[in-house]
């Protein structure tokens, strides 16, 4: 918890600049830089901030412990319990729901009556894949659809890191400031035998227009489709200390969607009930055991889709002359402190909008292995993307302080939109033609089969590991950052009549990002992360787990004396010890709330560090000295 913090004011490209000639006329200035232009941020080590909401949904979603032994709160152990709570959701009595126990909220498992169906009909079936079920589990629970609509403010969380499982939720344009904490989804994916993954549109999370939404520190495995999605202008979203995905594992419980999906297909193989177009046919035809098959399907194509199309280029003015948000330029994305394991693209993929990433951990090791050694699966299978940023049509996107490891295309796309049209169509592929798209990843490592890289992808002239994916156009976008972009004149254009010219864009060069935020050190990012990101690896009680903001507590202070004298800040056994005991009698003052006493015992550990001074470290003091004045104007409040 050596808080070594480093404010990043608002950047300036005049760090390090290097020019380059290309085709003998264009002249680009290079930057070598360690931090996102425009961004305010602190790097310090892992400590209760970090438990904070952080990035755009910091600007939308409130602190509901207050609601903690009153009406508004509710906890639910069954599925229809859930269901009564989302609908009184809906109507502004329940404003927090605790998970009790794991949900089944599979259409078969709910096996609601007529009259259920029409009171809870935000909830319906999914269809069922085009070529049937081949997981058992999901054949058996059915997989079913909610919408959240018509709620402002909610939260949805368990204690111990309840499953929610075999259910899409949906999170409609009238909803806001909604929160979901230590959860765990699942039961969302089974074999597609043509290896396409477009059997089924199934996912964890569609945000479809709600705005200020916080997913934080759940556990999301792997879907036939997307993991969460944003589309029709959801804005102001964090995903913050999540895991995604699975590791490649031969030995799974027989209770699992992949143990059982496999089985599934084995059987079909066994009695020779399988095509010769089958990759699982041609896998096993070639070798690969259904062991080393279950392995490879431990990988997750489509992370994050954001944009659902490109002609949602604007918001509408409705036929009741409201005008609808749903322009894929208020999209406004934040993750961070979150892992991922076997992911094949879109973290994230967006259009029009802003995404940030920070403290992202992203490792493909596995899938790799299985590639590597496994020929038939090599061979026939068709999962063997490894990707990441991808800004579109005019989009931004910029990463901070991550680890890619075996990602081989960390940005992929291209700098300008026409070099990259292959899955547009008409008129689109014409109207963004001229589009900048702005990626960048900034003092972050990758390592692959190609080696390791430690810094930006802004350096070497933008020719590096990060960028081997990537299509540079003229590096118009090397040392200059906007973290948005405006269609010129779109405020005059009908969406259902678009004009047949290229759009004209404008880049907001001076744009500073709306929030501050904290980074972990870069080599910490992949054991902190590791350890915290995903479902009940942080132990709270409901009271902390409705909780917004974190203040740092006066007990932390004491482990951070603890570690300034183990690092050698503090030269002094005897100072160390004077602080820590000092300190640890005022938390004694905190758990009663006596501000009084704080107060004044704080003020008396800052003149014990002014007589100890001489065995503390410039930066120990400093921020020791800063933390108690904290302290003291919280508690004058």
């Amino acid at each position: 918890m050596k808080l070594k913090t480093m404010i990043i004011l608002i950047f300036s490209l005049s760090l390090v600049t290097s020019s380059i000639i290309l085709d003998g006329n264009l002249k680009i200035k290079a930057a070598m830089i360690d931090t996102i232009p425009n961004t305010t941020r602190t790097v310090m080590n892992y400590n209760n901030h970090f438990l904070s909401v952080t990035g755009f949904a910091s600007l939308g979603v409130s602190d509901r412990s207050h609601y903690l032994g009153t009406s508004y709160y509710r906890e639910v152990r069954t599925g229809k319990d859930f269901l009564q709570a989302v609908a009184d959701a809906s109507s502004g009595d329940v404003k927090v729901i605790k998970v009790m126990e794991d949900l089944n909220l599979g259409w078969k498992a709910l096996n609601l009556n007529s009259a259920e169906q029409k009171k809870y009909s935000f909830i319906s079936k999914y269809s069922e894949p085009m070529n049937g079920y081949t997981n058992p589990l999901l054949d058996a629970s059915g997989v079913s659809q909610l919408n959240i609509d018509n709620v402002n403010g909610l939260t949805i969380f368990s204690n111990s890191g309840r499953t929610i499982s075999h259910v899409e939720i949906k999170l409609q344009r009238s909803s806001s400031d909604l929160v979901f904490r230590n959860l765990n989804f699942d039961g969302m994916w089974q074999w597609d035998d043509t290896g396409e993954h477009k059997e089924a549109g199934w996912s964890f999370f569609k945000i479809n227009g709600a705005n200020n939404v916080w997913i934080d520190h759940c556990r999301f495995s792997i879907a036939a489709d997307g993991l969460i999605d944003l589309k029709n202008g959801s804005t102001n979203v964090t995903l913050s200390w999540n895991e995604f995905g699975l590791e490649a594992s031969e030995n799974l419980p027989e209770d699992s969607g992949i143990y059982q999906s496999i089985h599934f297909m084995e059987e079909k193989f066994i009695s020779n009930q399988l095509d010769s177009d089958s990759v699982y046919y041609n896998m096993r035809n070639a070798g690969a055991t259904k062991e080393q098959i279950m392995a490879y399907a431990a990988y997750h194509s489509k992370s994050h889709l954001n944009g659902s199309g490109d002609k949602d280029y604007m918001n509408y003015v409705g036929s009741n002359g409201v005008e609808i948000k749903d322009g894929n330029q208020r999209i406004r994305l934040t993750i961070a402190y979150s892992r991922y394991h076997n992911i094949g693209q879109r973290v994230p993929m967006i259009r029009q909008g802003s995404g940030h990433l920070y403290n992202i951990y992203l490792d493909n090791s596995t899938h790799h292995n299985v590639l590597d050694h496994v020929e038939a699966i090599a061979k026939y299978g068709t999962d063997n993307l490894s990707r990441a940023l991808n800004a579109r049509n005019g989009a931004s996107i910029a990463a901070d302080t991550s680890v890619f490891n075996d990602i081989y295309e960390p940005i992929t796309g291209a700098e300008v939109q026409g070099m990259d049209t292959e899955n547009m169509n008409a008129p689109w592929n014409t109207l963004f033609r001229d589009a900048y798209n702005h990626n960048l990843i900034v003092n972050s490592r990758i390592t692959n089969k190609d080696g390791t890289y430690i810094g930006s992808s802004w350096d070497n002239n933008g020719e590096n590991l990060f960028t081997k994916g990537f299509n540079w156009y003229d590096k118009a976008t090397l040392g200059n950052w906007a973290w948005s972009s405006h269609i010129v004149g779109v405020e005059n254009m009908d969406k259902e009549n678009p004009p047949t010219d290229p759009f004209m864009f404008e880049y907001n060069y001076e744009e500073t990002l709306p929030y501050t935020y904290n980074v972990l050190p870069l080599n910490s990012v992949e054991s902190i992360v590791t350890k915290y990101a995903g479902v009940d690896k942080v132990t709270m009680g409901t009271t902390d787990w409705l909780k917004t903001n974190y203040d740092p507590v006066i007990q932390n202070l004491v482990a951070l004396v603890e570690e300034y004298w183990i690092e050698g800040e503090i030269t002094n056994e005897h100072t160390a010890h004077a602080l820590s005991l000092h300190l640890t009698a005022v938390s004694q003052f905190e758990k009663k709330q006596d501000n009084k006493k704080i107060i004044k015992h704080m003020e008396n550990f800052k003149k014990l560090l002014d007589h100890q001074k001489k065995n503390i470290s410039d930066h120990a003091y400093d921020y020791l000295f800063q933390s108690a004045n904290a302290t003291i104007a919280k508690w004058q409040e």
